[in-house]
């Protein structure tokens, strides 16, 4: 067991050191260290091959076309000018003061139906175009909208880990639901004042990309004052995650009605009726580009953060079939009582471990179920704990660190000291919320 901890560590720090100090490609780093673990764990030659081949499928199968799919949705909004509309009617619905307050509060209620980096992918456009918009840095915009899609993803039901966690506790999902917001309220709190305070004078390359982007669409004349309004604009946007939503809370799947809907809340489906929408948009705008030159320009965009996704995808599935949650199940099993943070420090090391927030919740909910009578707090305080533990931390064996690697083209040792302690301070911010209720006699 001990063994088996030492090679996931040594792999991991290698893997840290490759891309970020040695600049190897990421996409060769993590299908490196998806064989060296295998192979260092036993699983043999070509079982190794077989679970990293299942892995890069498994992430590739869902989010391969979504990808493309909403990187032409977005070549659309950038093209007829779309996306700046939409931002411009955002900074005057909230202002650019609270504009990170406004991100983190609309990702926490996209991620309740829709997968965090699905959501994240789909609202990009109007994240780039509010960075330039209020000259703030797309990690300060970027990163706020993680910490709400994040919040939900990993503490609020009806989100499939929650529900999870909710089950194997036995908790009563009401007054989960009551604590995990306000804890998730202090967690995204958390993540969004980093954000806006850290992560301000992380000016990277992209951003001036961008910048050039959007000025030559502003001052295109698609901009004209026909243009529609910016509620059209958000059509491709909107449909594609209400579609989602439908199918998260109408789980009915009989008869012709639970099969339609069952059908076009998919991810897949939700957001081709989106780049449908999209189309429909470019053909009724006065832009000289047509939709076969932004899908082309859309594939070859996204090829790269597809690659690299599907790479981490399959390092973090290794990872999970190499049974390390196993190891430490068997660990703290064999461990007299550690305290009121056992649930705390178990989730965040399965988060660190595997870089898979629903490997965390359903791991640690499955540890440290059997001892909840000997706790000094509810099943409930137990599932509070365990989604706080769950955000710590993410790195290079998570999917969504490399998606925003590729999508906003941010340096690895730039998301090292972002990102990846955002989700620290997101995993102390909510650890603080439970303490808070403990303070005021929530048990």
């Amino acid at each position: 067991m001990i063994f088996n901890l030492s090679i996931l560590i040594a792999i991991l720090l290698a893997l840290i050191l490759a891309v970020s100090k040695w600049k190897a490609h990421p996409f060769l780093a993590l299908l490196l260290a998806a064989l060296a673990m295998g192979l260092s764990l036993g699983m043999g030659g070509v079982e190794t091959v077989e679970v990293v081949l299942q892995g890069f499928g498994n992430t590739l199968k869902w989010i391969a076309i979504v990808v493309i799919l909403g990187a032409f949705i977005g070549e659309v909004l950038r093209e007829t000018g779309g996306a700046m509309r939409i931002s411009d009617a955002v900074i005057r619905w909230v202002g650019e003061q609270k504009l990170p307050w406004a991100m983190g509060i609309t990702g926490s209620l996209v991620s309740i139906p829709v997968f965090v980096d699905v959501a994240y992918i789909v609202l990009q456009p109007v994240t780039e175009a509010l960075a330039v918009r209020t000259k703030k840095p797309i990690l300060v915009v970027g990163l706020a909208l993680t910490a709400g899609l994040t919040v939900s993803h990993t503490l609020i039901p009806p989100t499939p880990g929650p529900l999870a966690v909710a089950s194997l506790l036995e908790a009563d999902i009401g007054r989960m639901l009551l604590i995990n917001v306000f804890v998730g309220l202090l967690a995204m709190m958390g993540g969004i004042v980093w954000a806006m305070k850290y992560c301000k004078s992380y000016r990277i390359p992209y951003d001036d990309k961008l910048l050039e982007t959007q000025q030559h669409i502003s001052s295109a004349p698609s901009e004209a004052s026909n243009r529609p309004s910016a509620l059209w604009d958000l059509l491709p946007i909107l449909v594609p995650i209400l579609l989602m939503g439908l199918g998260a809370f109408y789980t009915l799947r009989t008869g012709m009605l639970g099969r339609l809907v069952g059908f076009i809340s998919t991810p897949m489906i939700a957001v081709l009726i989106g780049a449908a929408i999209a189309w429909l948009q470019l053909q009724r705008s006065d832009t000289r580009s047509n939709a076969n030159q932004l899908v082309e320009q859309a594939i070859v965009k996204s090829a790269l953060v597809i690659m690299i996704t599907g790479a981490g995808g399959a390092f973090g599935f290794v990872i999970r079939e190499s049974g390390i949650q196993d190891n430490l199940a068997s660990f703290f099993s064999d461990l007299p009582f550690l305290g009121f943070l056992l649930p705390f420090i178990v989730a965040a090391l399965l988060t660190t471990a595997t870089g898979s927030i629903t490997v965390s919740l359903i791991g640690t909910a499955s540890i440290v179920g059997p001892l909840a009578a000997s706790m000094p707090y509810s099943t409930e305080m137990m599932a509070a704990l365990i989604g706080c533990g769950s955000f710590c931390v993410f790195h290079a064996n998570s999917s969504f660190f490399w998606l925003l690697n590729r999508l906003h083209e941010v340096p690895v040792a730039i998301l090292y000291r972002t990102y990846t302690l955002q989700s620290l301070v997101m995993g102390i911010s909510g650890l603080l919320g439970v303490l808070i209720l403990w303070a005021l006699g929530v048990r």
